[in-house]
């Protein structure tokens, strides 16, 4: 959605200030579900290893180590058992990105774009989860085509990567006008059938306006290989305003407008205040679909406003999931 008369302001030179970077430090975050990755750290693995952490018994077979005999148990039982414990490891994330057109859309109510603000947020989580030594990737749509891929990287240069690219991408956010609709497809498949992604992590930031119907399937496909997903719904407070329980900044606009789709070019003349009860209803029906889907498939969902302050998101998510 766009409204003619209010185009979108300027981009700040860092998405990640050294502000935000310093409040992001005690910031960790665990998935509740096993993981695999490479290293050894700090998620649970599926498959038992080496760590400080004692899990289990099992008794000894030939080609077991035999430093992990417990001769206590022997003492006792006259049989041999060796140690078992729990393999930690590290992550393989994946962030997948929307800068598609509507994306791009900032009223007044907002300091920034949806697109910058989840921006930011992937550069925030890249710091975080290269600090716990995971490897991350990025991934960016624009339209219906998977535009800039990052390969998943654990090296500390990782963030200057993910960070330089997003300014990029911002940066060319009028290159593509009138796109057409938003497709998550293309990153989704590249992650199933390119990177056949199991046990690993998918970050999706979007505003969602796509045909769910169609994401779904890959969304669950992606599940049942093992994977954490999380979808952060990014919408501007105009559109709909998650933190106020008045709801009164949503669709806040007066008189006569044209509201134009940043993705089509197509346009609507509207009166606004005639138009307003039955765009929060529509919207409301819309976010109701999309929770009970995801309550259907156990995914986790949370939704920001583009105004948000992403320490504060994040902190406030990662002390809900513990």
């Amino acid at each position: 959605m766009s409204v003619d008369e209010l185009p979108g302001g300027a981009i700040p030179q860092r998405l990640l200030t050294p502000d935000i970077e310093q409040r992001l430090t005690a910031l960790r975050f665990l998935f509740s579900r096993a993981v695999d990755g490479r290293l050894t750290g700090v998620h649970r693995s599926a498959q038992p290893g080496v760590s400080v952490e004692f899990s289990d018994h099992k008794e000894y077979s030939p080609g077991d180590d035999i430093r992990r005999l417990n001769w206590k148990v022997y003492a006792r039982s006259d049989k041999f058992y060796v140690r078992q414990f729990a393999k930690d490891t590290h992550a393989n994330v994946y962030l997948l990105l929307d800068l598609s057109g509507s994306m791009h859309y900032q009223s007044s109510e907002a300091p920034f774009s949806k697109a910058f603000s989840a921006a930011q947020l992937a550069v925030g989580l890249t710091s975080i989860f290269l600090r716990q030594n995971d490897a991350v990737g990025l991934l960016t749509v624009r339209g219906n085509e998977l535009e800039q891929i990052v390969p998943a990287r654990s090296h500390a240069s990782q963030l200057v990567a993910v960070e330089e690219t997003l300014q990029q991408a911002l940066s060319h956010q009028g290159r593509r006008p009138n796109e057409g609709p938003t497709s998550l497809i293309p990153a989704l498949e590249y992650l199933i059938i390119s990177k056949k992604l199991t046990r690993s992590a998918v970050f999706i930031l979007s505003d969602f306006f796509v045909d769910l119907d169609s994401l779904f399937p890959y969304l669950n496909y992606l599940k049942a290989a093992g994977n954490f997903l999380w979808l952060v719904h990014l919408l501007d407070p105009a559109e709909y305003d998650f933190s106020a329980t008045s709801k009164a900044r949503t669709f806040p606009f007066a008189g006569t407008r044209v509201f134009r789709s940043n993705e089509t070019g197509h346009g609507v003349l509207m009166e606004s205040e005639l138009a307003r009860p039955d765009y929060i209803a529509r919207f409301r029906d819309y976010l109701d679909s999309l929770h009970e889907r995801c309550a259907e498939n156990a995914l986790e969902w949370s939704g920001c406003n583009s105004d948000r302050d992403p320490v504060e998101f994040l902190v406030e998510y990662l002390q809900e999931r513990v």
